[in-house]
């Protein structure tokens, strides 16, 4: 959660100590914006302004300040316009790449099907799905899905 009153630097500059990361400059915390497609103009401007997307940006850039081994996303694309989650997707494919654990949860079932290494399924709090890429190969998650929404589903 960002500080909402902070501008974009205030923010990185407070969450990077916390982490323990003390040699930051503005140039770092810049680059670190641009990178996530964050405009220049806004680095100096107050979070509680800014749409979601812009929000969603500023918290994968905390994450990528600190380091994070591990970035776990809440409905990371939802209120995002196509653009904006195309880039979003993209900055976490990116991150994956770099070695980067990312646990996501959506109801997006056609983005997680597009991007995750592997997907699980839950109903009323339980996991009841479980499966790779590779295991999906060929099936058909959104029957998949509504099978276990229905109860359809085998549970074995």
């Amino acid at each position: 959660m960002l500080y909402r009153n902070f501008t974009v630097i205030q923010n990185f500059d407070y969450f990077a100590r916390l982490g323990g990361k003390t040699n930051y400059s503005y140039n770092d915390y810049g680059q670190v914006l641009e990178r996530v497609g964050l405009q220049k103009e806004f680095f100096n401007k107050k979070v509680k302004d800014f749409s979601k997307g812009m929000i969603q940006k500023c918290g994968i850039a905390v994450a990528i300040l600190k380091d994070a081994p591990a970035i776990l996303l809440d409905e990371p694309t939802s209120g995002l316009d196509p653009k904006a989650g195309f880039e979003f997707i993209q900055l976490l494919e990116a991150l994956r790449d770099e070695g980067k654990a990312i646990l996501m949860s959506t109801h997006d079932i056609f983005r997680a099907k597009t991007v995750a290494d592997v997907i699980g399924i839950m109903k009323d709090g339980r996991l009841v799905m479980q499966k790779s890429q590779d295991e999906l190969q060929g099936e058909n998650i959104e029957k998949i899905y509504l099978d276990f929404m229905s109860g359809a589903a085998n549970h074995a």
